[in-house]
């Protein structure tokens, strides 16, 4: 079942959930390239019930089991380089392949819904689907637009 994760605590358990099931913070994670994801971080960023209500937008899937196993994150972002006002694809774990296009799905028609005009989605090299990712993005009619890359100084 998927639903808008709007309460911290629910917003914790999910990423608890899913950062055990897909050992996502393991110091060798196959999506980044020189940092694991921060499990600590992301809770302590987002997991708050005035950003949950209106700048951050969590949908997670809890399964038959009783536990998330999918989740997709938005944030709402001025983009200082366009003037413009961005739905920001944040961060997009699944270890349910059949929930993935689902979550995806329901973030896009909630930010149609709130007058979003602008969407950005990010592609990790480093992870496994990297290819099928980026297919999905240009055939949904994205554009590709900037690369990042990161070095330890």
């Amino acid at each position: 079942m998927i639903k808008r994760v709007t309460d911290p605590e629910e917003f914790k358990r999910a990423t608890n959930d899913i950062f055990d099931l897909l050992n996502a913070d393991a110091k060798e994670n196959p999506w980044h390239q020189l940092l694991p994801n921060d499990r600590e971080s992301f809770i302590n960023a987002f997991a708050h019930k005035s950003l949950l209500a209106f700048d951050v937008f969590a949908w997670a899937n809890l399964n038959s089991e009783n536990k998330y196993d999918a989740a997709i994150v938005f944030v709402r972002h001025r983009n200082e380089r366009y003037g413009k006002e961005f739905f920001s694809e944040h961060t997009w774990l699944s270890a349910n392949p059949k929930m993935g296009f689902k979550l995806f799905a329901k973030a896009i028609k909630f930010a149609r819904e709130n007058g979003f005009k602008y969407i950005s989605m990010g592609c990790s090299v480093k992870s496994p689907n990297a290819e099928t990712v980026k297919k999905f993005y240009k055939k949904m009619g994205f554009l590709k637009d900037t690369e990042t890359y990161i070095a330890e100084l």
